[in-house]
């Protein structure tokens, strides 16, 4: 993917040159007939960038840009005219096609050590399909940006985020980074230190900035010396193991422009880091360059093994019950909260974790806040009774802090009358997920819950997959029945049920599968269903794979004549590119009519019997804990409201997107 499909896919925009030529009846013709063109791909303009457009000399091409950008299933099913061609088969015909169609992949490399390009494919009726179904959800709304900040603003967006980013976030960064200049790097707040990585290396590794220059950007990027210590070991491997006398010189220096308290502290967090800490030390020459006799002395303590790290120190208070163990924990009380479950285990109480904490509540990440309210607020069967009495205290602790914590950022919703205007989302169903977000991305996150419109008759699973040599992806449908007996449907499974057909499982690159979900039917049947995707042969990742394009859709009408794919009628689409090969994609709740993007990776066998996560912390229970951390309220309507709360990009002045917000998580 490149950088500009990244801004499209990710957040949504779209950079044109922002130019000053005067709005005439023609540009604006012009801009509107563009918008037109995005609206059947499924995406609409504001009012505001509908006029930005008509002064700009890249409305020409912009519809075909984004059609690049959207994906395309650009083969055709094993039976092109599905799903009414595999409904109509004999159970034997479909097994005997596809036995042919292993035997000239899989069979005939087994027998002839050569590899295969492409197998046999029955021979079936292909009817040309040139009519599209009705449009049957929202456009998306896209932003423009212009050329000169496509790299600026989104760098500053991302890892201005106190989250991990996801793995296409970190391939936008690095293209941020080479056509940043370190300067402007250096002026980026990181919040997220794991975000960090890139940009210290970039700034490190720079020609452009003689040693002083280096030592001040990196010193203002880092906030800590346990940040150098994670960036010295990503850039010492990209280095090659070998760091030039400059570079080592520079590195000694940065690390004792710290006091001396941070450097002791994080030269030993643990005793696994301790060693990677001491190969570290030694490709800077540490001993040679240093000029601080007391940094010094407190690396000759961690070579000799006496030198004892903080959490070394507050677990031994721990192990004998020391009063004073939680008072050194609330001096971190990030890291105390990572360890209640630890606490909680040796004997502290709720209340008294609880006494120690709420005075550090601003101290807290709101992330590590949701995270832990959430994982507290399901159902975990190993649980004890009484464990859970302690969950629900814990709970009950955890939202009272999140709330005293989210007091404390500055929001647009501040004192403010706010108006949800999120038809096409079921909040009570969606989860505002930190840590175990998909590593997949996308502008949506996983988690949200989308309300399947009335008049959508199926749920249509997807991928189209292309690469130079034989890959073999399988699609999956895991279904609950009503008594909760499950029933699959795929490769090695069913081919059909009552509810679920699938397309065919193809074994050779340049392919496409689906899988449809009839939800009149299912609505009699069936409780939940789970769309997973598998790559079964060709490669050991995703990321590996030249183009993997996989996505959920609505569907009202089928029949021969009508397209298989729409792409204005897509849920979520993603090019995967994660290192790993089996992957939950999204959950149909039947009787809720609930569609959600999921995007966790499973190695296990639950990719069979995978039933929908149980969000017990939703969205909705979050923005009410948001509004009132705010002094806000939620009134009826537009007409009422100083402000509209809207889930993707604004399309109207007064409108404040959620996501673009990132759920206000930040101070």
């Amino acid at each position: 993917m490149n950088y500009d499909q990244l801004l499209f896919t990710e957040l949504r925009l779209l950079a044109v040159s922002f130019d000053t030529a005067p709005l005439t009846e023609d540009s604006l013709v012009k801009a509107m007939t563009v918008n037109a063109e995005l609206r059947a791909l499924g995406y609409t303009l504001s009012a505001a960038d509908i006029i930005t457009l008509a002064k700009s000399a890249d409305a020409d091409g912009l519809a075909e840009r984004v059609r690049t950008y959207i994906g395309d299933v650009s083969a055709k099913p094993m039976y092109p005219d599905f799903p009414s061609q595999v409904m109509a088969l004999d159970e034997a015909v479909f097994r005997f096609h596809q036995l042919v169609h292993y035997f000239t992949t899989y069979g005939i490399e087994e027998l002839t050590g050569a590899p295969v390009t492409r197998g046999w494919l029955p021979d079936m009726q292909d009817t040309e399909k040139t009519e599209s179904d009705d449009t049957l959800l929202d456009a998306k709304v896209l932003a423009l940006i212009g050329s000169g900040e496509k790299y600026l603003r989104p760098a500053k967006k991302i890892l201005g985020k106190t989250e991990r980013m996801t793995d296409k976030e970190r391939m936008m960064i690095a293209e941020c980074a080479k056509n940043l200049t370190p300067e402007a790097l250096s002026g980026i707040t990181v919040t997220f230190k794991q975000n960090l990585l890139i940009l210290f290396y970039t700034v490190f590794s720079a020609d452009s900035m003689d040693s002083a220059e280096k030592l001040a950007a990196l010193r203002a990027l880092c906030q800590h010396t346990g940040d150098i210590w994670k960036c010295m070991d990503y850039t010492l491997t990209r280095s090659k193991f070998h760091f030039r006398t400059s570079q080592k010189r520079l590195l000694v220096r940065l690390l004792e422009q710290y006091p001396l308290r941070d450097f002791r502290d994080n030269l030993i967090l643990s005793g696994k880091k301790r060693e990677r800490t001491l190969v570290m030390l030694n490709f800077i020459d540490y001993n040679t360059y240093s000029r601080n006799p007391e940094f010094a002395k407190a690396v000759a303590e961690l070579r000799a093994g006496t030198l004892r790290s903080w959490e070394s120190e507050v677990r031994e208070m721990v192990s004998r019950r020391a009063p004073e163990a939680l008072d050194a924990y609330a001096q971190r009380p990030g890291m105390m909260l990572r360890h209640l479950t630890y606490l909680m285990r040796n004997g502290y109480s709720v209340m008294e974790i609880f006494d120690r904490l709420t005075p550090h509540a601003a101290e807290m990440k709101p992330q590590t806040l949701v995270s832990l309210v959430s994982f507290f607020s399901q159902e975990h069967a190993e649980w004890s009774e009484a464990r859970y009495q302690e969950a629900v205290l814990l709970r009950q602790m955890l939202r009272y802090l999140l709330q005293a914590r989210l007091s404390a950022n500055e929001t647009a919703l501040s004192r403010k009358k706010v108006w949800l205007n999120m038809p096409g989302f079921d909040l009570d169903r969606s989860a505002l997920r930190i840590n175990d977000k998909s590593a997949e991305g996308g502008y949506i996150r996983s988690g949200l819950a989308y309300r399947i419109p009335a008049d959508v008759r199926c749920i249509r699973f997807f991928v189209y997959w292309n690469d130079k040599k034989r890959v073999d992806i399988d699609l999956h449908g895991a279904a609950f029945d009503l008594q909760n007996m499950p029933i699959n449907i795929g490769w090695n499974a069913n081919f059909k049920s009552g509810e679920l057909v699938f397309s065919g499982d193809i074994t050779h690159s340049d392919a496409a599968e689906y899988i449809d979900l009839d939800l009149e039917k299912a609505a009699k049947s069936l409780r939940s269903v789970t769309m997973n995707i598998n790559l079964y042969d060709g490669y050991d990742t995703f990321r590996e794979i030249s183009e993997c394009f996989v996505g959920i859709m609505a569907v009202s009408k089928t029949g021969a004549d009508i397209k298989l794919y729409d792409p204005k009628n897509c849920f979520f689409t993603h090019v995967l590119t994660g290192k790993y090969s089996r992957m939950h994609y999204g959950y149909i709740d039947i009787p809720n009519r609930i569609l959600v993007f999921d995007g966790t990776p499973d190695p296990s066998v639950s990719y069979y019997t995978q039933a929908p996560r149980n969000e017990a912390f939703t969205l909705n229970d979050y923005l009410g804990i948001l509004m009132q951390s705010q002094g806000a309220s939620f009134v009826d309507s537009a007409e009422e409201a100083d402000l509209t709360l809207v889930m993707g990009k604004p399309a109207a002045e007064n409108e404040v997107s959620l996501i673009d917000s990132n759920f206000f998580l930040e101070g």
